[in-house]
């Protein structure tokens, strides 16, 4: 196989698609079953100094150390002293969660269908939010659905902790992290380890949906040392993990404890992805996980019908999965003789599929809103004030970012008719209806308008949620989980005075205190306090 063409029709690939990366740098480990192949570097380490990206450079790898958690754990039920099946307090009798459910066990948390909050990551350390699970009762039964948790993760790290009397990181870091060759990599976010890294960018903006006019900005630094994920390496030494995936946990796990590890037991209804211990399966032919943290993301995937692998390391916050499954193709294919594939060109952000299905005027109580085509794009008027539209996700259309600085701290999202057409278009807390002029809005009761407004936290994890209300109902905007995707969703008075985030199921819960002069002042949502704030 020539290696050398396969790495450079990869960089030429991210060459041409770099800006989807929304990073400045990024490194790449291509690898088979025995060795890696290629290290490609590309960018800047740090984009203020012109620094560029070189093999040493270390990155932040998030949640993909979360299948490193689960090795170790593994680890323990293979030597007889950790039962997958047992309740988490068998493990940590002072965890203490309010629950109508049968008891999470191990395998519940490692799966992510325990019913737990996914965590909003507001403290630097696992015990005090996982004690804090005692205030949030799950959304659903353990084991009736996925939900994925980190806080979850982080309980398991304090379970590898009481297993073996040391800290969780330690427990990893050598048995799972020399033996494939991540000696020089660091378990855990410090200081110290701060200089080996390349720096981490972030949105320029961080209370709304992110666009490429906002362009990036380095992201406030954060030590953290859970069991989640928070290890930092460079794409080479990541590459020893994916080997270690091709080679079905050889010479940590054993093949049973492996298997667990692969087999499906949850699927994500939004992505489709299978999961199984702290590893998932994309289009039922890629293996790996995923990473984010403040600042950094990563992918570590392998194909095993191949026997290739890839591992990614960027300074942003873009997709990586498109990079991959072209890395991996690349690979494939020179290892068969066939031809390289062809670098997909690269897609016109502005370009909208149908446009003339969201043309036509809108009108609500907050005024009218015009949107007409121009080829395949879309330009709407609001309020008088014209500016361009940009499609959102490519893979969830309806949703759209608005081209002007006044305009886009919201999705404007729209609801389609029976006849194909969009019929309600939605800006926060103004709808739209298409035709005709709506009523005047709905009046929400004085409690409900308390809670309205823009609440901060010192969190980088979670920096911020605005509560609006829409035709008379509180509605939550949420960029805590996915910075690109800024969720909104409906918030359900519960008879304890908080509210439930989102669908019937979720476990998400905020409630407001302390209200002065008619408005709420902090806003608690899954335990982690926000301050209201003077932006709007």
């Amino acid at each position: 196989m020539d290696v050398r063409a396969v790495a450079k029709r990869v960089r030429e690939f991210i060459d041409l698609r770099m800006d989807e990366l929304v990073a400045p740098g990024v490194q790449v480990a291509l690898t088979d079953r025995e060795r890696t192949l290629a290290v490609i570097c590309h960018g800047f380490a740090n984009a203020d100094a012109r620094l560029p990206v070189e093999p040493h450079h270390r990155f932040q790898i998030g949640s993909i150390g979360k299948g490193f958690t689960a090795m170790a754990l593994l680890l323990e039920r293979e030597a007889g002293r950790l039962d997958l099946d047992a309740p988490v307090n068998e493990y940590l009798p002072w965890l203490e969660i309010a629950s109508p459910y049968p008891p999470i066990t191990v395998h519940h948390l490692l799966s992510h269908t325990s019913g737990l909050v996914q965590g909003m990551d507001f403290t630097t350390e696992a015990t005090h939010e996982v004690w804090s699970l005692r205030e949030l009762e799950p959304g659903f039964a353990p084991g009736e659905r996925f939900w994925y948790s980190n806080v979850g993760y982080k309980a398991l790290g304090l379970v590898l902790e009481r297993l073996t009397g040391r800290p969780w990181y330690e427990t990893v870091y050598e048995r799972v992290m020399t033996q494939v060759g991540m000696q020089d990599s660091s378990p855990v976010i410090t200081h110290d380890v701060r200089p080996s890294l390349a720096v981490g960018y972030g949105a320029t903006f961080d209370d709304r949906p992110w666009q490429p006019a906002h362009g990036v900005a380095p992201s406030p630094w954060i030590e953290s040392g859970t069991a989640d994920g928070t290890i930092c390496a460079t794409a080479d030494e990541l590459a020893g993990y994916v080997r270690l995936l091709l080679n079905e946990g050889r010479d940590v796990v054993d093949p049973a404890s492996f298997s667990l590890m692969s087999s499906p037991m949850a699927v994500d209804e939004d992505t489709g992805e299978r999961y199984g211990y702290g590893l998932r399966w994309i289009d039922d032919r890629l293996l790996g996980h995923s990473g984010s943290t403040v600042g950094y993301a990563a992918h570590a995937s392998c194909d095993p019908a191949t026997g290739f692998g890839v591992a990614i390391c960027t300074n942003g916050f873009g997709p990586r999965i498109a990079l991959t499954t072209f890395a991996l193709d690349a690979l494939a294919a020179a290892a068969g003789g066939g031809s390289l594939p062809e670098i997909p060109p690269l897609r016109d952000p502005w370009n909208v599929t149908g446009p003339e299905r969201y043309a036509g005027v809108f009108s609500g109580p907050a005024g009218s809103l015009e949107v007409a085509p121009s080829g395949d794009r879309l330009t709407a008027d609001i309020g008088g004030r014209s500016a361009r539209l940009i499609p959102f996700d490519p893979g969830d259309p309806g949703g759209f970012l608005i081209d002007d600085r006044d305009l886009d701290r919201f999705v404007l999202r729209f609801e389609m008719g029976e006849d194909g057409r969009a019929a309600v278009a939605d800006l926060g807390p103004d709808r739209y209806e298409a035709g005709s002029r709506s009523g005047p809005p709905s009046r929400a009761g004085d409690e409900r308008r308390a809670f309205v407004g823009h609440y901060r936290s010192h969190d980088p994890w979670a920096s911020h949620v605005r509560v609006f209300l829409r035709d008379g109902e509180p509605w939550l905007q949420d960029p805590a989980h996915d910075e690109l995707r800024y969720h909104e969703r409906p918030l359900r008075a519960l008879p304890d005075g908080s509210f439930r985030v989102g669908e019937s199921w979720s476990p998400d819960r905020i409630r407001f205190d302390t209200v002065i002069d008619g408005r709420a002042t902090r806003a608690v949502y899954d335990c982690s306090p926000m301050y209201r704030t003077l932006t709007p």
